[in-house]
């Protein structure tokens, strides 16, 4: 027995509008999550969006349905973990979903580049996450981690609603 699951796709080089507008034409459920970008155009501020993950497509679909996916134009390959392909959480969509209807100006990281302490939010919208506590000064953004791609949203939530949960260690 199949099941229905996410899969991250990887595309082309600037290929995800496409990748995505295919197989939602072909009847897929995909996601691409986007960023608001802000940018001074004499006076004017003119916001464009563009993928929160580059090269990232995400599609719900059974196993056999990948096949077809593996056709459509901007694709390039499937994300592995190992030999497995990496089924994303349906929890990790969510998070990415409601991370950006808060807070649309998110951007994205690699994993191995984020350093802080662990919180957990205690308030607000994103109240249940945690996350990593980045170091530095003033705004100071937390990393939410999405399983499977080894990447991290960097989303500037107000210190009032964040609580650490791990103790610093001793220099």
């Amino acid at each position: 027995m199949h099941y229905y699951r996410w899969y991250a796709v990887y595309t082309h080089a600037n290929s995800e509008s496409m990748l995505f507008e295919h197989l939602l034409a072909k009847g897929y459920d995909v996601y691409l999550p986007r960023r608001a970008t802000r940018q001074m155009i004499g006076f004017k501020t003119k916001t464009t969006y563009e993928p929160l993950f580059k090269s990232h497509v995400f599609v719900r679909t059974l196993p056999e349905g990948l096949a077809q996916v593996k056709q459509a134009p901007g694709f390039s390959h499937m994300i592995r973990n190992g030999h497995y392909l990496a089924a994303i959480p349906e929890t990790h969509i969510v998070k990415i979903k409601t991370i950006l209807y808060h807070y649309d100006e998110s951007t994205s990281l690699a994993n191995n580049l984020v350093d802080g302490v662990t919180v957990a939010v205690i308030n607000g919208p994103l109240k249940g996450l945690t996350g990593l506590l980045v170091d530095g000064e003033g705004e100071r953004p937390v990393a939410m981690e999405v399983g499977q791609l080894d990447r991290s949203i960097m989303v500037n939530v107000p210190m009032a609603t964040v609580f650490r949960t791990e103790m610093p260690t001793p220099a």
